[in-house]
């Protein structure tokens, strides 16, 4: 349960990476700008799933 904290910091960095990819992509006026936003994102998730498997195991 040590782990506890991590996935909870993990979840509101993930959470307001969201928020930031959702303003991001609105503001988008063409591909490129979208793939840029969604490269940090896709990131920070992957971070994320990470930090769960290592709670869970």
């Amino acid at each position: 349960m040590e782990e506890l904290p991590y996935v909870i910091i993990m979840s509101i960095v993930f959470i307001s990476s969201w928020i930031g990819y959702r303003k991001k992509v609105k503001k988008a006026e063409n591909e490129e700008e979208i793939r840029s936003a969604f490269v940090p994102f896709l990131l920070v998730g992957i971070l994320f799933l990470i930090s769960t498997a290592v709670f869970f195991t």
